[in-house]
């Protein structure tokens, strides 16, 4: 192990590097080089032995939470509408929905809420004028806007 150790110290190895960004800057005598990146580091190998440099890279392992959320189909009919739009779910909401009415201007003009176990939701447009309307349904952190055409 000794000769072996001998042969590794005595020898010169070339690092590289695969990087992103780095830069290099000298001043009052000293000198900085960086880089932002993976270093490259080569490893021997042989039938009885792997050799490879004194130093590992850490190895991090950060767990990813997945949204476990199903995808709910949502269906806004009729589009458009003169007096009535239903909001249909392909399943019952499991919790409150809030539905925000904005005009065209982005003005809050109503604010609704889909009760939990609701399949569908019926909002009334008669007291609003003909044009164009957005619903915002926002549950929890999930939320999505539907254009609505108001005769």
């Amino acid at each position: 192990m000794a000769a072996l150790f001998e042969l590794s110290a005595g020898a010169q190895v070339k690092q590289e590097v695969i990087a992103s960004a780095g830069g290099y800057n000298a001043a009052s005598g000293i000198s900085l080089s960086w880089t932002l990146g993976e270093t490259i580091i080569p490893t021997f190998t042989s039938p009885n032995l792997i050799l490879t440099h004194g130093f590992q890279q850490q190895v991090v392992v950060t767990a990813v939470d997945e949204n476990l959320e199903d995808q709910v189909r949502i269906t806004v009919f009729p589009n458009p509408a003169s007096d009535i739009v239903n909001i249909e779910f392909g399943q019952p909401v499991e919790a409150e929905v809030q539905v925000t009415i904005l005009n065209s201007l982005g003005n809050i003009v109503r604010t609704e809420f889909i009760e939990p176990a609701m399949v569908e939701k019926q909002i009334n447009l008669q007291d609003l004028p003909a044009g164009i309307y957005y619903f915002k349904l926002i549950k929890g952190k999930l939320g999505n806007i539907y254009k609505v055409v108001k005769l």
